[in-house]
This record gives C-alpha cells, structure tokens and sequence, in this order.
C-alpha cells in the first residue's frame, strides 16, 4: 500500500466518524454539559487500562503525550483505526435502561518527517451525546389527564490534532498537540404537535504539551517517565432553537452558551523488564469549570489512576504464532466528573486482551467492563465492550521520511 493510499483512507474514515458519531453513547446523562467524555474506545493500550504518558515504542502512535512519538521506527509510516461495541446497563432509583452502541472511535497516520521531528494526524472522540426516553406528568388543573414528552440528543464533539514529538536530546523528547475542535449538539423535545430542537455549534483550536524522559538502566531494564498539561481554555458555542408545529417551523437564535475546556495534567512511566512492561498513570481534570444548566447536577474537578501489565513471549518473526502475541491487563479507577443531587461516587474499569501480528502491522483487540457507582443508590452503570485496533505499517526501503 502506498503513502497516497493512508491518506485517502484517513480522509475517508474521517468522513465516516464525523456522520457515524451519534451511536457512541447511551447515557442520559450526556445531555449536560459538552456530553458525555469519551475514554478507553480506541488504541493500542486499551486493554493496558489506557495508560500513554510513559509509553511508546517502534509502532505505538501516542497521540495522549505526542513525545512518545518519537520512539516510532523511522523507517516506516503507521496508520492505525479503531471501532468498538459494548452493552450499556443504567440503574437509577428502580429503574433500568440497556441499550447497545458501537461505532468507529478513532483513525491515525504518523511518521517521521525529519531527523529527530516526528508527526501524526489523528481523529478521536471528544464527547457525545446519545440519549432517549420518555417523562409522563399530569396537567395541572386536570382530573387524570397526562402529558408525555419525549426527549432524545445527539451529535458530540471531536478532534482532530496535528501531534509532534521532537527529540531534544538523546533521552528527552518534548510533543505538542495542535488540536481543532468542533461539533454539534443537539437537544429536542416533543409534546404532541409540538418539538424544540436545541442545536449548538463550536469550532476551536487547542494546544496541549507533553514530556518524555527514557533511561536504559541494564541490559534488559529501561525506563520512561512523562507528563502532560494542557491549560483552560473558554469555548463559545453558537445556540439556536428550532420551534416546529404539525404546520410551521421557526428558527431563534439563541445567546452564545459559554462552557470552557478543562485544565488537565497527567504524570506516567512504564518500565520494560525483559519480556515484561509495566506502566501507571495519574490524571487529573478541572471539569468542575463546565457548567450543567440543571441545578440537580454539577461538574467537579476528577483524579483517576491507570495501571496496565503486558507480556510478549518472543519479539523474533521466525518463532510460533502463539509465541509473539502480547497478552495485556489493565484497570483503572478514578473519581466520576459530575455529581447527581450532590451525591458522587467511584468510577473503575477492568480490562484485558492481546495484540496479534499480522503482516505487515497488528491487531490489538482489549475486552473491558466497566462500573459507575454513584452513593445513595442514585445511579449504576454497567458496562460491557469490546475494543478492536488495528495498527498498519509500510517500510520505506529506498529512503527514510
């Protein structure tokens, strides 16, 4: 496959995600804020608990901290694509929802451009937004007499970044994320004859930084720790209501919504002891600046941790199958970004899977459940999925990039 054939593919896949992007979630709880963050649906180390700050490696396009971009092969460009599906199970007060999603999460191309610079263009989720149920209510005034309103949202936010990872020395490498930002979210409402339509647009452009330290420290023991920060930053998203009868539609435009994109801060390493790796991440994430627009749920500032383990039998093409697949385990644990009625809780993921040559790339596939307990029996989720990455590379035999 040649370099132009990456390129159309990437576009394409972009093309793809950006209309496919309302199947990512369930959660009612995504129509608050910018929806409902997207973690853990893509790449290589999902099935690691999602750890990035202290990894890389000759085919891992790190794009969580773009300065392990700098432990790509030279000699070869990488493209990588994403999908999952899970089961979604939600317990509030008595009642239960299930429903089942799945989509494409993520795409990527990266390479070396010059000596020591190294780049990767890259599509992932940001947010979503997927919801929908119904309120039943008596009229006031009325003797039995209801009203039923559906409510239902979709849409999100994406992102799209140029990462660069540049190596300041022979152990240091620093990485910038150039990312743009953009989506629609959109919220209706319909009684009857009648629907609102709530639709919100933003578009922006956002930078975040990333460090990487690595150290042989004997002949089979090395070392690599990071970190990344990514400042505040206001976000303005233009706001209209569509008003629609069984015989008119007007639109009203609506003052801009105000909502900000958090500071956030990550500290990791990993450590590869012979055929083992070991790695672990602290993150944290000032979501307490976005605001609901319901009083009965707030957004706070979350800490989470991530611990993953892998183990590769043998790193030698000639050697059995079964001998050069990594096995993968992972969990992660961290404090929920909004509380309900005041009430917060814990948020954990366990996760396992394998990373299966093929020609010419690999296939990384993490198996993960997840579980959100909020106190006071205000909500349970339960999750169930499945993550598929595949990870494509095509040398360069007459000339390095």
């Amino acid at each position: 496959m040649k370099a132009t054939n990456y390129i159309f593919f990437f576009l394409t896949l972009i093309c793809w995600e950006t209309v496919g992007q309302n199947v990512m979630t369930s959660s009612p709880y995504s129509m608050f804020g910018l929806g409902e963050v997207s973690y853990g649906l893509y790449g290589q180390q999902a099935a690691m608990g999602g750890v990035s700050y202290g990894m890389r490696n000759s085919s891992l396009i790190n794009v969580e901290n773009p300065a392990g971009l700098t432990g790509l092969d030279s000699m070869k460009l990488f493209a990588e694509t994403s999908l999952f599906v899970k089961e979604e199970k939600y317990n509030s007060k008595g009642s239960s929802n299930t429903a089942f999603t799945g989509n494409m999460s993520s795409f990527s191309i990266a390479g070396r451009m010059i000596p020591g610079w190294y780049m990767a263009v890259s599509l992932t989720p940001y947010t979503s937004v997927g919801y929908y149920f119904k309120s039943t209510q008596t009229l006031e005034g009325t003797a039995g007499t209801v009203s039923t309103s559906l409510f239902q949202g979709d849409g999100g936010l994406s992102k799209v970044s140029l990462s660069n990872g540049i190596l300041l020395g022979k152990d240091l490498s620093l990485g910038v994320n150039l990312s743009y930002i953009f989506g629609n979210l959109y919220q209706t409402e319909t009684q009857g004859a009648m629907g609102i339509k709530h639709h919100m647009y933003t578009q922006m452009i956002y930078p975040d930084f990333g460090l990487q330290y690595q150290r042989a420290l004997a002949k089979d023991v090395s070392l690599t720790v990071g970190a990344v920060y990514g400042y505040k930053q206001k976000l303005k998203l233009d706001n209209t209501i569509t008003v629609s009868t069984s015989t008119t539609s007007t639109d009203y435009t609506q003052k801009k919504v105000t909502q900000y994109l958090p500071q956030h801060l990550g500290v990791g390493g990993s450590l590869l002891y012979k055929k083992w790796m070991y790695a672990m991440d602290y993150s944290f994430y000032g979501y307490s600046a976005w605001k609901s627009g319901d009083n009965r749920i707030k957004f706070d500032d979350t800490h989470a941790i991530k611990v993953g383990v892998s183990f590769l039998p043998e790193n030698l093409s000639y050697v059995k199958f079964f001998r050069r697949v990594t096995y993968k385990a992972g969990v992660n644990a961290g404090i929920p970004y909004y509380k309900i009625s005041g009430k917060r809780g814990v948020n954990w993921r366990a996760n396992v899977g394998f990373s299966f040559p093929v020609t010419n790339g690999a296939l990384h596939v993490a198996f993960f459940y997840d579980r959100l307990d909020m106190n006071g029996n205000t909500l349970q989720r339960d999750l169930i999925g499945l993550t598929v990455s595949y990870t494509l590379g095509e040398r360069f035999y007459k000339a390095k990039l």
